[in-house]
């Protein structure tokens, strides 16, 4: 009997911890892809990383040198308000939160609601600034250029949704 409820709840905590290890693996993977992306555009690779998407659409709108400037003020601006990315220190912390919580007996609902909450509402946030900026950045186009932009953005050419 007792050997039967030791099985339970250790298969219990153990499909409780690979959901959440899942859903932090995600998430980890796209923190850790956005910088591998955004290395990889650095080095040139277009389709990837912040020199893709916005980039290369607005390359195609042939901008005048007045809207670049107005282009590149905005980047600017957004990036010198980007939150950091979380120090070695809060992340090995989280970390070892995750680790406490999967290994201990009983499963906390709350805290893992809490973690989960906290990473949605960062990926929100910053989902939230980066569309605020493109509409900052369609606002400057020309009527024309606009209409470019809609047609290129609908046709999705070569683009993989995210979603």
């Amino acid at each position: 009997m007792k050997t039967s409820s030791i099985i339970k709840t250790s298969l219990v905590a153990l499909v409780a911890s690979s959901a959440l290890l899942a859903g932090q693996l995600y998430a980890v993977d796209n923190t850790d892809s956005t910088v591998k992306t955004e290395q990889v555009a650095a080095k040139g690779d277009k389709h990837h990383g912040h020199k893709g998407g916005m980039h290369k659409m607005l390359r195609k709108l042939d901008l005048t040198d007045a809207q670049k400037v107005q282009v590149k003020a905005i980047y600017e601006k957004y990036q010198a308000n980007r939150p950091e990315r979380p120090t070695k220190e809060q992340r090995a912390a989280h970390k070892a939160d995750m680790l406490a919580l999967i290994t201990t007996a009983g499963f906390d609902d709350v805290k893992a609601t809490e973690m989960v909450e906290a990473k949605q509402q960062m990926h929100l946030q910053k989902t939230l600034t980066h569309m605020k900026m493109q509409n900052e950045i369609y606002q400057l186009l020309t009527p024309e250029q606009q209409q470019k932009f809609q047609d290129k953005f609908n046709s999705g050419k070569g683009h993989k949704s995210r979603y």
